[in-house]
């Protein structure tokens, strides 16, 4: 029966464009007898895909002037969004309007998510591939209790595309998850090697369906959502930013200027070298993002391993935070970070060259990853930043005017005489988290940790490798008067499933539940399932899990994406973040028949050829 309401759904979808119901009458008669067995037998799906007329559906008008004069339905223009209906719609008087979607297995309604109208188009969001839907529409007059709803649509969605991540859910128990759709983007690896061109923005439900999907071609880092309702997200080669909204557009494009040519007048610059882990939107409208910046250093560790191994000169990537106009680019504040930090502190993974793309055609040796900022939160009523610094395993709190530390946070070793005043101590029983990712603060102000846990030591101690090491999430208490953190939570797996991912992750607190959402982003494995640390391995997957806080914790949601052992593809999920719905909150403006749509043309990660780099000199 699903293939004779898809083939009735392909042959009426012609009418989805404008035409009117009676050039029904130049279809063939078979189409006809068709059409009128599939409403017979399947009665609950029965609909037409049709230019409606102003007579047609059932409500309660006054007089003989109804409020719909026209509605007709098509699919959303903009193709890399396919799974979007938009209902164009004109009325007789002001109206809201809702439609209320059902398939065999789910039924929602959406409300109209722009203001009253006598003509507009209804976006029609969280449809699911490959499947016929019923859309009915209601109109409600603004003034006077007048309704109209209108026989129904039959909407048919494209199947997923081949290059789809694979996708399985594995676990989703409504009854105990937070409500909504998990929104995370995938990172696509042919081997050892990210594919900075490959990119799905993904929006699955609470059964771990997907519901939507934007193909961006870009591999996504950050994202999150504007106050404005649409999307940011960095670009994974962190050379760019995009704005876009949830119906495909591209708004905005910001350009690291100081390493990247701008692909277009339409790019907005900043001069920075790179925009990296995180972009966020200020209070006051301006966007903050961690930066980095190249650095002469005359002594730096040659071994982490050896305590008795010589230091030397080294070129090395330091990180500073940088406010800047979104309209323009122009930087209006930064930080270098390199001054608050200790120069002799440094973790496992200071000599690695993390950024070896945007800086070693230029340099004579490799730039060394010393600090790897991959953390910034903002807190509005203190003025106040919060950076995580992965290879440091520590993460600082400071006070964006005057630029002061207020307290740091991590293995307290290493750290010389001038910073002892800012080290938090522990109270109770605690373990120091290393490499860490994505600082959270929870709605009752404790800290909230994605604990990677490579190596679990700091240099010159015998590192934990993959195979006997494991991730958690971790919640940390701070009393910032007396100086002191307390360990409140902490997950790291079923006892006899635990997990590991040396790279990514994330843990969202969730308002309704309390429940975390986690998101276990970068899974290296070898071909008997042991751990590994490094990419490339035999087997490279992700998943986002939501687990309770009960004690023991309840794992109640799991989505993966793995292509399986033996394939030459791997994937990376940075992070994740559960909405309530695909409309609440999000800028929908559906666009109009033959309205142009702008969709920056994706320019390939273009070097600015430097004579020569001006690079800071340190002690």
């Amino acid at each position: 029966m699903n293939s004779v309401v898809g083939a009735v759904a392909t042959t009426l979808s012609s009418f989805t464009d404008g035409q009117a119901w009676a050039s029904a009458r130049s279809c063939s008669f078979s189409s006809i007898v068709l059409l009128f067995v599939v409403i017979l037998v399947q009665m609950p799906l029965a609909c037409h895909v049709q230019a409606v007329q102003a007579d047609s559906g059932r409500g309660e008008v006054e007089g003989s002037q109804p409020l719909v004069l026209s509605a007709t339905m098509r699919p959303n223009p903009i193709a890399r969004v396919p799974l979007v209906a938009i209902i164009d719609v004109r009325t007789s008087t002001a109206v809201r309007a809702e439609v209320e979607v059902a398939t065999g297995s789910r039924r929602w309604t959406q409300p109209f998510p722009g203001p009253p109208s006598t003509n507009f188009s209804f976006p029609v969001m969280g449809l699911s591939p490959d499947t016929v839907h019923r859309i009915e529409l209601t109109v409600h007059a603004t003034e006077g209790t007048e309704r109209q709803t209108l026989t129904p649509f039959l909407f048919r969605t494209p199947p997923l595309p081949a290059s789809f991540p694979p996708l399985h859910t594995t676990l989703a128990r409504g009854g105990k998850m937070e409500p909504g759709v998990t929104l995370f983007a995938v990172n696509l690896w042919h081997e050892s090697t990210s594919m900075l061109d490959y990119g799905f923005i993904i929006g699955v439900d609470e059964r771990g369906e997907v519901v939507y999907y934007c193909h961006t071609e870009d591999r996504i880092a950050d994202m999150r959502v504007l106050s404005n309702g649409n999307i940011l997200y960095q670009h994974g080669s962190y050379r760019y930013a995009y704005e876009i909204d949830l119906l495909g557009r591209d708004y905005h494009r910001w350009v690291a200027t100081n390493l990247t040519e701008l692909p277009d007048d339409q790019s907005i610059g900043v001069e920075v070298d790179t925009m990296h882990h995180d972009l966020l939107e200020l209070p006051n409208g301006n966007f903050m993002t961690l930066a980095t910046e190249l650095r002469h250093f005359e002594r730096y560790p040659t071994s982490e391993f050896d305590p008795h191994a010589p230091w030397a000169p080294a070129y090395v990537v330091c990180d500073k935070v940088v406010e800047f106009r979104p309209q323009t680019g122009e930087i209006v504040d930064e930080l270098p970070l390199t001054e608050l930090l200790d120069r002799r502190r440094f973790g496992y993974m200071a000599l690695t060259t993390f950024w070896k793309d945007k800086y070693e055609k230029l340099l004579p040796e490799p730039a060394r990853d010393w600090s790897h900022a991959n953390g910034l939160l903002y807190l509005p009523a203190e003025n106040c930043i919060i950076v995580s610094f992965r290879h440091l395993d520590c993460v600082m709190k400071i006070d964006w005017q005057s630029k002061q530390i207020r307290w740091i946070l991590g293995d307290p070793e290493g750290w010389g005489d001038a910073w002892q005043a800012y080290l938090l101590k522990p109270q109770g029983k605690l373990r120091w988290f290393y490499h860490q990712h994505a600082p959270q603060i929870t709605p009752r102000g404790t800290l909230l940790l994605f604990d990677n846990g490579n190596y679990r030591a700091r240099p010159f101690h015998p590192p934990v490798l993959a195979p006997h090491n494991r991730s958690r999430v971790v919640e940390l208490g701070i009393d910032e008067q007396a100086m002191t953190v307390r360990q409140l939570f902490e997950y790291s797996g079923e006892p006899d499933a635990p997990f590991y991912s040396p790279f990514y992750g994330e843990a969202d607190w969730l308002p309704q539940t309390h429940n975390l959402l986690i998101t276990d982003g970068g899974r290296i494995e070898l071909a008997d399932g042991t751990p590994h640390d490094d990419v490339p391995g035999e087997h490279q997957w992700a998943r986002i899990f939501e687990i309770t806080r009960d004690d023991p914790p309840e794992k109640v949601f799991e989505v993966e994406v793995d292509s399986g052992l033996g394939s030459q593809y791997g994937w990376s999920i940075y992070r994740a973040m559960r909405v309530p719905n695909l409309w609440d909150g999000f800028h929908l403006d559906a666009p109009g028949v033959d309205e142009p749509v702008q969709v920056f043309q994706r320019e390939r990660h273009e070097s600015k050829l430097i004579p020569e780099l001006d690079v800071l000199t340190s002690p």
